[in-house]
């Protein structure tokens, strides 16, 4: 939780200077990679910025010959591309960021995506925008705000639009945290491609029913399709592993710390004396993001009249 955390502060620190990105950077000869954030670049070498679990960064400049790959989390070229003209353009490209919700980059641009979205095309686009807004919340409070408005850009002002779905939780009975660890060595020898170490944990009846629960991250079909690449992992895979290993990284998952939501009676409401008329909802505010900056230049987002 630690390192989250300051993954987070860092992207909060980095947000109010320069633009950076979020990348996952392979070197070669390297079985670990770097997570951090991309602050400078050339033909030559980057410069990336790793967070660290005390709250640190450390810097890495790395020549280009040393570099395998790199993984960015958000394109900045198709941000670029984007154009008032094609809200549904934004409302693609927010989708397929829509799958790395273990990246708070990713998932806050999706957010900012969808909403611009919704503001250049609110009858056609802006129920499913704000739905797809609702399962990318941040919070309890957020949902709800993002489920009102796509109410009331509905139509028809569906009533279960305002609530949110029902889900079923898998049965996690029976394996433990190092269960869950062994899963997590598992997965990073397998992306390595240290084959036999690998066979040797996934042969565990506890790693396998620890896998099965996470299915819904990583397939059987992608597991087989891992070990045919023997540490050489497509970049969609690569994610797939990377956020099931940061996944597993984290508090339990039946740890739940959403407290009951209290309600007070509307009598008691119209009562009281210190009552303040409620805000309309509107687009422009509904979020930190302001829809009406729909043009991405030079790493910055801006009106589009400017």
């Amino acid at each position: 939780m630690s390192r989250i955390l300051a993954l987070l502060t860092f992207l909060v620190i980095g947000s109010l200077a320069a633009p950076c990105w979020a990348v996952i950077v392979f070197q070669k000869n390297q079985d670990e990679p770097i997570r951090g954030f991309l602050i400078h670049e050339d033909g030559i070498h980057i410069e990336v910025h790793e967070p660290l679990p005390s709250g640190d960064v450390r810097k890495h400049i790395l020549p280009r010959v040393s570099i395998d790959d790199i993984i960015r989390a958000v394109e900045p070229d198709r941000l670029a591309a984007l154009t008032p003209e094609s809200p549904e353009g934004y409302r693609s490209y927010a989708e397929d960021l829509a799958g790395k919700t273990e990246d708070p980059e990713a998932r806050a641009m999706a957010i900012r995506l969808y909403l611009i979205a919704a503001y250049l095309e609110p009858v056609e686009l802006g129920r499913s925008c704000l739905l797809g807004m609702a399962g990318l919340a941040r919070s309890p409070k957020e949902e709800k705000a993002f489920r009102a408005m796509a109410f009331s850009l509905d139509p028809d002002h569906d009533p279960a639009l305002l609530k949110a779905p029902k889900t079923i939780v898998a049965d996690f009975t029976g394996i433990t945290d190092n269960d869950r660890q062994a899963l997590r060595t598992a997965l990073q020898l397998l992306r390595t491609g240290k084959m036999n170490e690998a066979r040797h944990y996934f042969q565990r009846p506890p790693v396998q029913a620890a896998a099965t629960y996470y299915a819904h991250i990583i397939s059987e079909s992608e597991y087989q399709e891992a070990i045919r690449a023997a540490g050489r992992l497509t970049p969609r895979l690569l994610r797939k592993f990377l956020t099931l290993e940061i996944t597993l990284s984290a508090t339990a998952p039946t740890a739940v710390s959403d407290e009951p939501p209290v309600f007070a009676p509307w009598s008691q409401l119209v009562a009281r004396d210190d009552t303040q008329p409620i805000k309309p909802q509107n687009l422009t505010t509904l979020t930190e993001f302001d829809p009406r900056q729909s043009i991405f230049r030079k790493g910055k987002w801006q009106a589009a009249t400017e």
